[in-house]
């Protein structure tokens, strides 16, 4: 993967944690930090199992009805998946 596309995925995992972190805590937020976490090295490792594990476990998380999380995590997390869908990745 390109330098400029895996800078670009990072910049949306980063704006997905972002957003998070303004979320009150519970038990989703800090597994989806976590995999916020994982997903920005798998990234940078270009390693595709990490990735795959990293990402479908981050969808999984933010999608939960329960989860009751707030607009601008929900877009971030729409556009992060649209972008390694992008790459190929999703």
């Amino acid at each position: 993967m390109p330098i400029a596309d895996k800078q670009a995925l990072i910049a949306r995992v980063e704006t997905l944690r972002h957003s998070l972190e303004n979320q009150p805590i519970s038990p989703v937020v800090s597994q989806a930090r976590h995999h916020c976490e994982r997903l920005a090295q798998a990234i940078l490792q270009s390693h595709a199992e990490g990735l795959r594990f990293a990402s479908f476990t981050l969808n999984r998380l933010m999608q939960q009805p329960d989860a009751n999380l707030g607009e601008p995590s929900r877009k971030a997390a729409r556009e992060l998946k649209e972008g390694l869908e992008a790459a190929g990745l999703g």
